[in-house]
């Protein structure tokens, strides 16, 4: 199994202002409190500002940036990004809260408060066709969608997200950014690299949040390349391809890639049809796309013949 190396976070408690109060901490304190977290919503309040404080940082944000933040939640992240002087769009589903935090930053004029389904929304829309940084405390029944929707988004507006810093459960993460050959090497570990290096910034303990959650979580971060890592002319080739042989990833590419539809007879391919699909780099399914014609174009050709 590849040894997952943790890079050092970026500032130290000691580097954080004690005048300057961290939701929902202080917000607490000050308004009369937060209201307990819906479990339907995968609601987990963070309570440590050092970690909020991380996060704004490793974005490198200077004024005028802009950064979609996800489920701002009680606002302690929202908090920390805004000393950056960067523009944010918080996307938050739960009504209740985007009333309380329009209540707690009603005359900040860098701060968008939006009422929507992050899945839903129209990033284009959303952001004037800006470049953006993407920040936030992602529930986990959104954590895979949301990561295919970024990486749909970067392949049809190229160059528009600049990086991601987002919180997910570390036993995802580490499964993010896992090397072909480990175990834990899945569908999203190949498709991130299509748009980058994910890394496994820091670990954050599950005493940072209220509630206290069962599990731990990570910060996952990413530069995402203006264009494709891995260039493929046939990127819906590429998707079957992954999906398909990873929903049998037990078995050898032999006995999976019959079971994919609409693709030239891959045996004619040189290839080790032996291999399994936790072993496949995202450079080699992006190669083996290229060479699978869709059977479709053979049928057309045919006939044209």
């Amino acid at each position: 199994m590849n040894e997952i190396i943790l890079m050092k976070p970026v500032v130290k408690t000691k580097e954080i202002d004690s005048n300057r109060l961290a939701s929902p901490i202080g917000y607490s304190r000050k308004h009369g409190g937060l209201p307990p977290g819906k479990k339907s919503l995968g609601q987990n309040w963070l309570t440590d500002p050092t970690v909020a404080y991380d996060i704004a940082k490793l974005l490198e944000l200077k004024e005028q940036d802009l950064v979609l933040e996800v489920g701002p939640g009680g606002g302690a992240l929202t908090e920390a990004l805004l000393t950056t002087g960067a523009e944010i769009i918080a996307v938050e589903i739960d009504k209740e809260m985007i009333r309380i935090l329009s209540s707690r930053w009603e005359e900040q004029s860098r701060l968008r408060l939006e009422h929507s389904d992050i899945l839903q929304a129209d990033w284009e829309s959303l952001t004037g066709g800006r470049e953006f940084s993407i920040a936030g405390n992602l529930p986990f029944h959104i954590t895979s969608s949301l990561l295919f929707k970024i990486m749909d988004y970067a392949r049809e507006q190229p160059g528009k997200i600049k990086r991601i810093a987002v919180m997910v459960q570390l036993e995802v993460a580490k499964r993010i950014v896992s090397k072909p050959g480990s175990s834990e090497y899945g569908i999203l570990s190949v498709f991130m690299r299509f748009w980058g290096e994910p890394q496994l910034s820091f670990k954050v303990p599950a005493q940072a949040f209220k509630p206290v959650p069962k599990v731990d979580a990570a910060i996952l971060l990413m530069d995402i390349a203006a264009e494709p890592v891995y260039p493929s002319a046939r990127w819906d080739t590429v998707r079957r391809l992954v999906k398909g042989t990873f929903r049998m990833r037990r078995k050898m590419l032999r006995n999976s890639m019959p079971t994919i539809a609409n693709i030239t007879p891959w045996q004619d391919i040189d290839f080790d049809w032996t291999r399994r699909p936790q072993t496949v780099s995202a450079a080699e399914f992006a190669w083996l796309a290229e060479q699978l014609e869709p059977r479709k174009n053979i049928k057309v050709e045919r006939n044209n013949a």
